[in-house]
C-alpha cells in the first residue's frame, strides 16, 4: 500500500500530486475554518486535494484527522482518489482505527471507478491477503488493469508473477517483458529484477556484465539491494571491480578494490 511521503512502494506506491496554488493559499490563511468553507462551496476534487494537502503536511500542519475528514466527504460525494486515500486510512490506522476489511472496501470502490493507483493497490491487498482472502488471480486482474492504465509499479509486479509463477504458468520472457516495460520508466526494482534474470540466466542468456548494468542503473537511484548484489559479483570474481563505486557508502568514493587494499 501506499505510505505516507511518497516512497514504489510497497509500490507503491508512489504519487506525485498537483495542489493548485488557490486552494494551498486558502489552507494556509482560514487554516482554522477549511474545512467549514470546503464543505460550503468547494468541489470534491478541491475538498480531496486539502485533504491530501493535511495527510502529507504539504503547506498545512500535518493532521490525519482533518485529512480522514476531508477524505471521507470526498469519498461520500463519489470522487474516486478520495475513495482511494479513505481506504489508505483504514489501512495505516491515521485518523480512524485501523480495518483492513474497510480498506479494502473503499480501495475496491475506488478501482471499480477506474482510477489506477487504486487498482494497483487492490492488486497488492489481494497478493498479501490484507482485508481479503489471498487470492493472484484477482491480484493478476487488477495489477493488468492498472498496467494498462500507465502504473509502472503494477508492470513490475506483473513480471514478478511471472518470474515466480504466482497464479499463472511461470514464464521468464514474459517476466522480462514486463520487467523492461517498468524498468524503461525508471523503476529502480524492475531494474533490479532484469539485473536478476541476466545474473541468474533466467529466461536470457547468463551474462554478469549485463546483470550490473542494470544493478547499477538500480543503485544509482538508491537502490540498496542492486548495490549489494553489486558488490556480491565482484567478490565472487564474476565482474571487475575496477572503478566501481560503494554505493552504499558513496560519500566517501571508495571503490572495492580500495577497500580490499586497506584491509590488507
Amino acid at each position: 500500500m501506499y505510505q505516507r511521503k511518497i516512497t514504489p512502494l510497497i509500490q507503491s506506491l508512489l504519487l506525485v500530486t498537483l495542489f493548485s496554488s488557490g486552494l494551498m493559499a486558502a489552507a494556509c490563511s482560514a487554516e482554522s475554518s477549511n474545512t467549514e468553507i470546503l464543505s460550503n462551496q468547494s468541489t470534491p476534487a478541491e475538498i480531496y486535494k486539502l485533504g491530501l494537502a493535511y495527510y502529507e503536511g504539504d503547506s498545512v500542519p500535518e493532521d490525519d484527522d482533518k485529512a480522514f475528514e476531508l477524505f471521507e466527504k470526498a469519498a461520500n460525494q463519489g470522487y474516486a482518489p478520495a475513495k482511494h486515500y479513505l481506504g489508505i486510512m483504514y489501512y495505516e490506522g491515521l485518523g480512524v482505527d485501523q480495518n483492513y476489511q474497510k480498506a479494502f472496501e473503499w480501495v475496491k470502490q475506488a478501482a471499480n471507478q477506474g482510477d489506477s493507483d487504486a487498482q494497483f493497490n487492490l492488486g497488492i491487498m489481494y497478493h498479501e491477503s490484507i482485508g481479503i482472502e489471498q487470492d493472484y488471480q484477482k491480484a493478476m486482474q487488477w495489477y493488468l488493469l492498472a498496467a494498462n492504465n500507465g502504473s509502472f509499479d503494477a508492470q513490475n509486479n506483473i513480471g514478478n508473477f511471472y518470474e515466480y509463477g504466482y497464479g499463472v504458468t511461470q514464464d521468464y520472457d514474459k517476466a522480462f517483458e514486463w520487467y523492461a516495460k517498468a524498468a524503461d520508466q525508471g523503476l529502480d526494482v524492475a531494474q533490479l529484477n532484469i539485473g536478476g534474470l541476466y545474473e541468474n540466466g533466467y529466461g536470457v542468456p547468463q551474462d554478469y556484465d549485463e546483470a550490473f548494468e542494470w544493478y547499477k542503473k538500480a543503485a544509482d537511484q538508491g537502490n540498496q539491494e542492486a548495490s549489494n548484489r553489486i558488490g556480491r559479483l565482484v567478490m565472487n570474481g564474476k565482474i571487475d571491480d575496477e572503478g566501481i563505486v560503494i554505493y552504499s557508502t558513496q560519500e566517501t568514493g571508495l571503490t572495492l578494490g580500495d577497500i580490499e587494499n586497506m584491509s590488507q
